[in-house]
């Protein structure tokens, strides 16, 4: 035998490092195969799933979200009803005599109103001709109004009864307004 890496074996096989001080490389003669044998990656342990707090859970996250959202819709849409309210009311209606003709004046929006004569018997007579604008004169040569007549101003849309209940007036927007108050 020779001292080189390389020795012969039998059966005309070579050998390699079994030269004396050096590794050997095949260990008690056993030939490992050439291929692969499962996974190049290493199998990894699942990781054991973190508990999450009720405060970071998702769904929680997702409904304070929703209940901030709706709380900040409604407050705008309280803010933009109220300072955008298209109702009709009337408000200040004044009357006077003026040289035997009554004026009614009120304030309200540019809308239609309906005034009504409410006599001292309790008769109604619909005087909502006479109306232009957020005014009415009554001229006393027609008749239609005596000393003891008031006049009930409201919107035009409004179907109740007429009277002269402050609260039901107030319910419907309009106002009452009777001769015995007039200036002069």
């Amino acid at each position: 035998m020779s001292d080189s890496p390389r020795q012969q074996t039998t059966a005309g096989h070579t050998r390699l490092g079994s030269a004396p001080g050096q590794t050997r490389l095949d260990s008690a003669g056993a030939v490992r195969p050439l291929g692969t044998t499962g996974s190049v990656l290493p199998e990894l342990a699942e990781a054991p799933e973190r508990e999450r707090t009720w405060w970071r859970h998702p769904a929680f996250l997702v409904s304070v979200g929703l209940t901030v959202l709706a709380l900040l819709g409604a407050t705008a849409w309280f803010i933009v009803s109220a300072l955008t309210d298209d109702s009709v009311r009337v408000s200040a209606l004044a009357i006077s005599d003026d040289a035997g003709n009554v004026h009614l004046d009120w304030d309200g929006p540019d809308a239609a109103y309906a005034i009504f004569a409410v006599g001292g018997d309790g008769d109604v007579a619909d005087l909502s001709q006479l109306v232009r604008g957020t005014e009415a004169w009554i001229p006393a040569a027609a008749g239609l109004y005596e000393d003891d007549t008031c006049f009930v101003v409201r919107p035009a849309d409004v179907g109740a009864e007429v009277s002269l209940d402050a609260s039901a007036l107030g319910g419907q927007g309009g106002r009452s307004a009777c001769i015995a108050d007039s200036a002069e």
